[in-house]
């Protein structure tokens, strides 16, 4: 779950969708089922890539050999830094993965109230009809 803050320009967009996630706990998204096919196996490609760069990026986790001066040890030191720290690419993929992971959760509860919802109007249905049946029955 993503909360309201995070790396950089991600945050926002990661608060809007446990925002909207949260809406969606509430029953308060809407969502087609062939969009939400569609919008799942999206998810999921996108999941895969990101996790592919996550791994990779731990990869970067590791001491530059640019050189024995003071000044190749600092600028090593940085780049390391801009890979895998607070701010980094690995929190910064991470913390896309958790809005991901969010986004997911929000069009499955969509999915789900959109089949309650359904289940509940065949079932309301299916009673008039009933009623019906039973008044025709006795006249």
């Amino acid at each position: 779950m993503v909360t309201r803050e995070g790396p950089g320009a991600l945050a926002p967009v990661a608060a809007r969708v446990a925002d909207t996630r949260d809406r969606a706990a509430a029953g308060a998204v809407r969502i087609d089922l062939a969009g939400a096919r569609r919008l799942l196996a999206r998810i999921d490609r996108i999941r895969a890539k990101a996790a592919r760069l996550a791994e990779d990026g731990v990869q970067l986790d590791r001491p530059l050999r640019l050189g024995d001066s003071w000044v190749s040890h600092l600028l090593a030191e940085r780049l390391r830094g801009v890979a895998v720290e607070d701010g980094g690419l690995t929190p910064a993929l991470r913390t896309f993965g958790r809005a991901i992971d969010d986004l997911e959760t929000t069009v499955r509860l969509a999915v789900d109230r959109y089949r309650k919802v359904d289940d509940e109007s065949l079932a309301a249905l299916n009673g008039a009809i009933g009623d019906l049946d039973a008044r025709r029955e006795r006249t």
